[in-house]
């Protein structure tokens, strides 16, 4: 194939592709017509086994000199329209007006528009169809992050892939309407839809954020539910709540967590970057206790819901900023502690903390080998705590992210 660079650095280079010399074996026509120009999605253009072989690949390089025991890449259950939620943007097309869709590749003030769209739900590209077309009937223009200028900002639609109930959140940027706007969109999605919540955004940032949130049709939080060993739980999810975007890869991913820890009834386990308490929740079952630590407030408000949801009395949750709540806390005596940071992994304090506890075994659950690997040498140069065992899964089909959960003792 023909490259071209179009970035150098000291330590790497980026290039795109300018032309197919000869093709690969492996190399497929993609599913989806928007792939190239859509940033959603990176490895359409290889069969699956062959994603799962490179993702698998890419965590040995990055990973292997500080596991001895890294498993075999699994394979998400769904390949397709696994999304859970999604995040569009409503566009100015030239010659189209108001358009709906994902960000175009490596752009941040460019689109392409949806549907199609091969990874997300199914009911989605109905959802979204129904709403785009309402918003260009409605004459309300886009929202315009240079003039500050506008209405329509951002569809997030999110599903219970389990529970069938669907929840919509449109992202305006005014106030100043009238709700009866939104009667026949509301009425037109009435059946399909569980909830239906209006966002007020307000902020030049591009990012879905909320001065004000009103539900305008159905109950306040839909319901999803997974099933791990044997086992069923239910979760409430909110507009804002934070879960993992494949559900029955979710599934997977929390039967590793439980078989790498290989947890006893007599374990007092810390969760920290807890979320909406699933993790904690799903091993409380087994452990004597759990408590979860979580930054974003609302989400420990679900997480006490979901305590309550499955019957659960052992597992508690406390919000505070994490480099903030390792400074006074006073856990106790661990024998588990569970970290599932962000991408940017974990902070030396954070991992200062963790040392100092001393726990029995720690489980790291990262969706970025980088940091992973970055946060492993640093917990090897500060302890004697070592990985041991890695399980690899792919949650994000087509796409070039993949899923770990380590476990380390000392």
């Amino acid at each position: 194939m023909e490259t071209a660079v179009y970035k150098s650095k000291k330590s790497f280079k980026e290039a795109k592709l300018v032309e197919v010399l000869s093709a690969s074996a492996e190399r497929i026509a993609p599913l989806c017509p928007s792939f190239g120009k859509c940033g959603g999605c990176s490895l359409q253009h290889t069969n699956y086994a062959n994603q799962v072989k490179i993702k698998e690949g890419y965590v040995r390089e990055l990973l292997d000199k500080f596991c001895p025991d890294i498993a075999p890449c699994s394979m998400s259950p769904s390949q397709w329209n696994y999304r859970n939620k999604m995040e569009f943007s409503f566009f100015h097309r030239s010659g189209a007006g108001l358009d709906l869709g994902l960000h175009e590749k490596n752009e941040f003030n460019r689109y392409f528009p949806v549907p199609p769209c091969s990874i997300c739900d199914e009911d989605f590209l109905d959802a979204a169809q129904k709403i785009k077309d309402f918003a260009l009937a409605s004459g309300l223009p886009v929202y315009d992050k240079r003039s500050n200028e506008g209405f329509y900002r951002h569809l997030v639609l999110r599903k219970g892939i389990r529970t069938g109930q669907l929840l919509v959140n449109l992202v305006v940027a005014s106030p100043d309407f009238r709700k009866e706007l939104f009667g026949p969109l509301v009425e037109a999605l009435k059946g399909k839809v569980s909830s239906f919540y209006l966002t007020i955004n307000g902020s030049v940032s591009d990012v879905v954020q909320a001065d004000e949130v009103r539900l305008l049709h159905g109950v306040e939080m839909i319901e999803e539910a997974l099933e791990v060993k044997g086992k069923r739980y239910l979760f409430s999810i909110s507009p804002f709540s934070f879960f993992q975007t494949n559900t029955l890869g979710t599934e997977k991913l929390y039967e590793a967590v439980l078989e790498l820890g290989n947890f006893k009834s007599s374990d007092s386990v810390l969760d920290l970057y807890c979320g909406t308490g699933t993790i904690g929740i799903v091993i409380a079952p087994c452990v004597k206790k759990v408590l979860g630590v979580e930054q974003v407030a609302q989400a420990v408000e679900n997480a006490e819901l979901n305590k309550k949801k499955n019957n659960l009395e052992n597992v508690s949750f406390e919000a505070g900023t994490l480099e903030k709540w390792v400074k006074s806390a006073v856990p106790g005596e661990l024998d588990v502690i569970i970290l599932d940071p962000p991408r940017g992994g974990l902070s030396g304090k954070v991992i200062d903390f963790v040392l100092k506890c001393a726990p029995e075994k720690i489980i790291y659950v990262s969706c970025n080998p980088a940091t992973l690997a970055r946060d492993l040498s640093d917990i090897a140069q500060k302890s004697g705590y070592r990985a041991v065992k890695m399980a690899v899964l792919d949650m994000f089909p087509q796409t070039y992210h993949v899923e770990t959960v380590t476990l380390l003792t000392k």
